[in-house]
């Protein structure tokens, strides 16, 4: 068994592994044969808490809320800076919602020299906040269309993806990603209307939180209380009604802000 360790910039790590050869599942009351896929519609993620769902239609990511309603289209230029790139699916939603990841090619699926990556996206703006250079290409099966070859953990941190030398499973590997830094995100707020009288307690859900954040409400602070690093809760300052923009900042100064938040009556 193969096992290599490499020590990447900015403490992101890789480590791969070898995997055992495919095993040959019987047939039994239980196993469900699949119709090929809508061209149209090839992929698809949700958020743990089931808030929100990503879909990869006609090209497009799109994120809806969990009654079907579109809630964005993320679209970054960044991502055209890669000649040859190729979107594959496994699309993963950050258990809040709060980021995309994004798996992707250098090149067609099984060529020599291709290589595979991950674009980490604010799933709200579509801005790309990270990208990732795998050692590898993503394993994908015959028409490289089909399977999804990326997952992550709870925290969004650690990211596990099958790739391959060539793109085949005969020389696929577990490759695993350690970010050093998550990307701050903000995924869903509950609830979405307050009093504008403000004392209300208010939920947010995202990512990258770490201890003692700022967070204002349209430039007014609000008492944070850091629960984890995908949960703050907030109680509200007084506001003046209509839409209100959320601004949340980390001691190392990484912000991010999301217009029209919330709604104070």
């Amino acid at each position: 068994m193969r096992r290599s360790f490499n020590p990447m910039p900015r403490a992101t790590r890789f480590f791969s592994r070898s995997l055992p050869p495919p095993v040959a599942l019987s047939r039994s009351p239980n196993h469900f044969v699949t119709s090929s896929a809508n061209a149209s519609a090839v992929d698809l993620a949700t958020a743990a808490d089931g808030s929100t769902f990503g879909l990869l239609a006609n090209g497009t990511t799109e994120i809806h809320a969990a009654n079907l309603s579109l809630s964005s289209i993320p679209v970054s230029p960044e991502l055209t800076q890669i000649p040859g790139r190729v979107s594959v699916p496994g699309i993963v939603l950050h258990p809040s919602g709060a980021l995309i990841y994004q798996p992707y090619l250098t090149g067609a699926p099984g060529s020599l020299g291709v290589k595979g990556g991950i674009d980490i996206l604010d799933a709200h703006s579509g801005m790309l906040r990270l990208r990732i250079f795998l050692l590898q290409q993503f394993m994908t099966d015959t028409d490289g269309l089909h399977g999804s070859f990326l997952a992550i953990d709870e925290n969004g941190g650690r990211l596990f993806a099958i790739t391959s030398s060539d793109g085949t499973p005969e020389n696929a590997a577990l490759t695993v990603v350690q970010l050093a830094v998550v990307p701050l995100g903000i995924g869903t707020i509950q609830p979405s209307t307050v009093s504008a009288a403000g004392g209300a307690t208010l939920t947010i859900r995202g990512s990258g939180f770490v201890n003692a954040p700022t967070v204002a409400i349209d430039g007014k602070s609000a008492t944070v209380a850091f629960k984890d690093a995908n949960t703050l809760s907030l109680t509200i300052p007084s506001l003046t009604p209509g839409p209100q923009k959320i601004t949340i900042t980390n001691p190392n100064g990484e912000t991010v802000s999301l217009d029209a938040a919330i709604t104070a009556n």
